[in-house]
């Protein structure tokens, strides 16, 4: 009889510990979102709009990681197609205005203007993304950047995809 309850307690504790484990690896912790940024930051963004889907996080987080392993290889063409209309809009007035440029795009624009260290090349492509805040067309992926340090991208909702809405981050203190 002794036997049978160590047995029977034994096989209830093994499957707390394995719901346990499931419950984390299922995401079910206080980490997730921008709730995890909370102790690092006191960035209003962090409740900007709605936390958006596990699904809409990637989005915002390949077209963020595409930007910055693009401009890091000197892909200007892939860096460009990542930008928000508003965003080239700008760059080609700008190319148009205030340069001597033969080719006024953003491809040629970026080309002949982007400067990165090694550094900045290594550093910028570490986009560990935490939280997608949303509103309507609008948003903000928020990431641990290479020192885990908080950053955010603002993004523009263009037909079904993400794109950036600046041409950098801003750290979040």
């Amino acid at each position: 009889m002794r036997g049978e309850r160590s047995g029977r307690a034994f096989v209830w504790l093994a499957a707390m510990v394995l719901a346990s484990a499931l419950l984390v690896a299922c995401g079910s912790g206080s980490g997730e979102g921008s709730d995890q940024f909370r102790n690092q930051t006191k960035s209003p963004l962090l409740d900007f709009g709605e936390e958006g889907s596990q699904e809409e996080l990637e989005a915002g987080a390949a077209a963020v990681t595409d930007f910055f392993t693009a401009r890091a290889g000197g892909d200007w063409p892939k860096a460009c197609a990542q930008l928000a209309r508003p965003v080239l809009a700008k760059i080609e007035r700008l190319a148009t205005s205030a340069t001597d440029l033969e080719d006024k795009s953003c491809p040629s624009f970026l080309g002949a203007f982007t400067r990165l260290t090694a550094k900045e090349k290594k550093d910028s492509k570490v986009v560990d993304a935490g939280s997608l805040r949303e509103q309507g067309k609008r948003g903000f992926l928020i990431y641990y950047g290479a020192g885990e340090v908080v950053y955010s991208m603002p993004l523009n909702r263009e037909g079904d995809a993400w794109k950036l809405a600046s041409l950098s981050s801003d750290r979040l203190d």
